[in-house]
């Protein structure tokens, strides 16, 4: 294999330049770590089900449209078990998950692949804005990209071995992968793919028996995974409404923007890669063209067979596209990346070639590591709630609809559970079925939603739990209407001060929150004609909470 070098290969420059890149990953990845923000929403959901469930739980569907490899649950629910559900000890084994990928993909790589190859490639896994995102939520995304470079190492190596040996190493590793990802099967069938086109499949039985071996272990082992859990998700109507404009469906209108769109995400979407989308294009073919030359077709085919499976599956309504599902392929890509440079590099004189790959290299990574440094803070609802019960415990608290889980999970009174799981439930229902409504532009609830108001203690204050608001569909009129419910009940709570807690400004209809902050901005008005002052505001994140000082005088808790 053809192999050039940017400093000499062993050398102390070579380590410097290896432990600068890994230094840089976790720095960035300790230093959002250490910023230490609220859980929001997706991860409230996922906190939930591990605090309201025993181990034995987690091995049914989980609840409130969440869904994660068993793994991982049961790894999030031993840490809770021992030191808390904080989000510190939550996050934890994100974090050391992020840290490893960064190492990791120095240490295996780095005698696999040619230098400067492997240098690019290490320093894309650890500046990439969303694999530093993910280290710190407790969602599994940014363990997929772990979990990939994973079986990716054991796979290049067995299908590099002269002999079979390695492929008891593969299968275990397939298999524990599955337990840490779901997506991964793509990677594992397209690893499949690769052992079947090798000579050797056809040459050498021994190989024949080890890989079909490694598909019934991976298929059995999958479909065994998704009966128990992740089918639940799967069929949920909402989950499918929710994701219905990123399948990429050939029969639908306007099927070639949708795969414009699909493509750009799966090469590289500007949340993952702040460079121009034709330059990724020509990127990504003179990588493949690159790997094909120097490794051969089977790891050619292997490189680009993820991409084309998951584009198979969203055609087929099973697997969405877009950024956060399709962070598994990032070590696949940015091999492909760091391929291309080499080949683009490769077009010049030899003893300019280095001096063109370092040059090609940085117009890579630094527009991206200009991005790396802005940490998402999403919703600050654990501050804002602390904010409200700290300094009036006699004020009513009105939570915009969709948002009870947040304002409880923080407000709650946790030496209760059973308590906090009927009122999230009751929640959730109504919750669910209005996000259906929404998601297919009907607006039923079945009558499910009545007033969820819940009585306040010398420990809490009052809950006032907004009802779904009308599809925008409906008209002014509708909205009018809505306000005045909303109004009315804010207004005969027995409380002189009342607090709008909104943990989300959403102004979306896909996601069940309709225009959420307009109607806020409008009942905050309302409230206003109704004698109500507004005497403080308060925000954390994309959290808001405005504070209303109402008149004494008012209606009684039942209009």
């Amino acid at each position: 294999m053809l192999s050039r070098s940017v400093v000499p290969q062993g050398s102390r420059t070579e380590r410097l330049l290896a432990s600068t890149v890994m230094a840089l990953g976790i720095g960035l990845r300790v230093a959002q770590y250490l910023n230490n923000r609220s859980l929001w929403g997706d991860e409230i959901a996922v906190a939930l089900n591990l605090r309201l469930r025993t181990f034995s739980g987690l091995f049914h569907p989980l609840s409130y449209d969440q869904t994660m490899p068993f793994g991982l649950l049961l790894l999030l629910k031993a840490m809770g078990s021992v030191f808390g559900y904080s989000e510190w000890a939550l996050r934890l084994p994100l974090l050391l998950g992020g840290c490893a990928l960064t190492v990791l993909a120095w240490f295996l790589y780095h005698r696999i692949f040619e230098q400067r190859v492997v240098l690019l490639f290490a320093a894309l896994l650890a500046i990439s804005e969303p694999l530093i995102y993910y280290s710190g939520e407790v969602k599994q995304y940014g363990l997929d990209a772990l979990v990939t470079l994973l079986v990716l190492w054991a796979a290049i190596t067995t299908l590099r071995s002269e002999n079979s040996r390695g492929w008891p190493r593969l299968i275990v590793t397939g298999m524990a992968a599955l337990l840490f990802s779901q997506p991964v099967i793509f990677i594992l069938a397209a690893i499949g793919g690769a052992a079947v086109y090798d000579r050797r499949f056809r040459s050498s039985s021994e190989w024949r028996k080890n890989a079909l071996l490694a598909a019934i272990v991976w298929l059995l082992g999958f479909g065994l995974l998704y009966w128990l859990s992740y089918r639940g998700v799967s069929h949920n109507a909402f989950m499918r409404a929710y994701w219905e404009p990123k399948f990429l469906d050939p029969h639908v209108t306007g099927f070639r923007q949708h795969l414009a769109t699909a493509l750009i995400v799966l090469l590289g979407d500007t949340q993952i890669l702040w460079i121009p989308k034709l330059l990724l294009c020509a990127l990504f073919v003179a990588g493949v063209l690159g790997i094909a030359s120097k490794m051969g077709l089977p790891f050619a085919g292997l490189a680009v067979a993820p991409f084309a499976l998951v584009l198979l599956a969203s055609s087929l309504r099973q697997y969405p596209i877009v950024v956060r599902l399709v962070l598994f392929l990032a070590p696949v890509l940015f091999w492909i990346y760091a391929n291309g440079f080499a080949t683009l590099a490769d077009l010049v004189p030899e003893r300019s070639s280095n001096l063109v790959f370092i040059l090609l290299a940085s117009l890579f990574l630094l527009p991206s590591l200009t991005h790396a440094w802005h940490f998402r803070q999403r919703e600050g609802s654990r501050d804002v709630v602390r904010k409200i019960e700290n300094q009036n415990k006699t004020a009513a608290v009105y939570v915009v609809f969709g948002h009870y889980a947040s304002w409880e999970y923080y407000a709650g009174d946790w030496s209760h559970p059973d308590l906090i799981k009927q009122r999230i439930d009751l929640a959730d229902r109504c919750l669910r079925e209005a996000q259906l409504g929404y998601a297919i532009e009907r607006d039923e609830r079945g009558g499910i939603c009545p007033h969820l108001d819940f009585q306040g203690s010398n420990r809490r204050p009052v809950e006032i739990v907004g009802t779904p608001p009308p599809g925008p569909w409906n008209g002014e009129a509708a909205d009018q209407q809505w306000l005045h419910q909303e109004t009315s009940k804010i207004v005969s709570s027995s409380e002189p001060l009342v607090w709008l807690f909104l943990p989300d400004q959403a102004n979306h209809v896909t996601y069940g929150f309709p225009e959420q902050r307009r109607l806020l901005e409008k009942l905050e008005t309302e409230l206003n004609r109704e004698g109500c002052q507004t005497s403080e505001r308060d925000a954390k994140g994309e959290t808001r909470a405005i504070q209303l000082r109402c008149p004494s005088q008012r209606a009684s808790n039942n209009p």
